[in-house]
């Protein structure tokens, strides 16, 4: 089933005169996480009038935080740069771990979430409101949408949503009034994407082929992914992992590789080197107790681990992201010169899908 969903066509928010589309005014700043800019919230007017709403939250430091979103609005949120945090909802806890530069997330309308972020965040987040995505066509997403009162959804990643979000940064950034004025119509294609994503309906149940082994399910996957996430810094066996979802050691194997395509002590090991990658990063801590946090015994196993997926030891790979930000900081010194993607970490390291029991 396709992700995409059609939503009505509106008039641009960018304002127009005789001289040709306006450049859009600087990105608000969220003052309180996930609290619209002043202008826009509790505003019933703004619901009709602005359909789409788009606000930057970014830490430089740890922090936690709680809100309801906004009445009306879906929340998008878009990961600018690499982090670690910790998001829940109600009690329930949706993610807590590394966070890939394009992973996106959506919350219902004022629905409760509380986040505890665990390394500096840059997050762009899409407000979209509910009346306006209620007018499309799709009559089947209307109605999952009225079943989706009060929900959170974890984060997920896409290829089409990372590749959008590329574009709607450097727009966001450009001088040029021309490229501004797609800044609208590339969000209304972030945030459409990441709903009909969150909001399909679950896929119906796949028989095996005979004689090969089903898939994990999507729950399954989902526990056990989380289980992960939640002990990489303690040893994690095989026998821990089927008892999380209720499978026999050897059952889960089998079918964990049937669904992500590597075994469980591959996958847990990448996972290792994704948040190690984020520590090294973000953080100043040495390399041995970054080993230590991502649940290597040795500095030693650490750096022979790392080097073999990343082609780079742990110290080499930190000294390119410090270049990196070097690099940044001297395109502050010519605003000229400086895009968002510069200022939200953009261009660090890509954490991609690379991941390891």
């Amino acid at each position: 089933m396709s992700s995409f969903i059609s939503l009505p066509v509106q008039p641009s928010i960018l304002a127009a005169t005789g001289r040709g589309v306006q450049p859009r005014a600087p990105l608000h700043q969220e003052i309180c996480w996930r609290r619209m800019p002043l202008e826009h919230a509790d505003d019933a007017a703004s619901h009709r009038e602005q359909p789409l709403v788009l606000a930057r939250w970014a830490t430089h430091c740890e922090g936690e935080g709680s809100a309801v979103g906004p009445q009306g609005y879906y929340v998008i949120a878009l990961a600018l740069r690499p982090t670690l945090l910790r998001l829940s909802s109600h009690g329930r806890v949706l993610h807590d771990g590394p966070i890939d530069r394009g992973m996106v997330q959506v919350t219902a309308p004022a629905t409760q979430a509380e986040f505890r972020a665990h390394a500096p965040s840059d997050f762009l987040h899409i407000y979209l409101s509910a009346a306006y995505v209620a007018q499309g066509p799709d009559s089947a997403l209307a109605n999952r949408m009225q079943e989706a009162h009060n929900v959170c959804f974890p984060f997920m990643r896409d290829s089409a949503i990372r590749q959008l979000m590329h574009v709607l940064v450097e727009a966001l950034d450009s001088p040029d009034p021309a490229s501004r004025s797609c800044v609208d119509a590339v969000a209304r294609a972030i945030a459409a994407r990441a709903l009909g994503i969150a909001l399909q309906p679950p896929p119906a149940a796949v028989r095996a082929e005979p004689g090969k082994t089903p898939a994990l399910e999507s729950w399954r996957l989902q526990r056990t992914i989380a289980f992960i996430d939640n002990h990489l810094d303690q040893p994690i066996s095989l026998q821990q992992l089927a008892h999380a979802v209720g499978l026999s050691p050897t059952y889960f194997a089998a079918r964990f590789r049937a669904a992500v395509g590597a075994s469980p002590r591959l996958f847990v090991m990448r996972r290792r080197i994704e948040r190690a990658k984020v520590l090294l990063a973000s953080t100043r801590m040495s390399m041995i107790d970054v080993a230590l946090n991502v649940g290597f015994r040795t500095q030693s196993h650490f750096t022979t681990v790392f080097g073999r997926q990343e082609g780079a030891t742990p110290h080499q790979w930190r000294m390119r992201c410090a270049n990196t930000a070097d690099a940044a900081t001297d395109d502050r010194a010519h605003p000229a010169r400086e895009t968002l993607a510069d200022r939200a970490g953009i261009r660090t390291l890509d954490t991609g899908a690379s991941a390891a029991l």
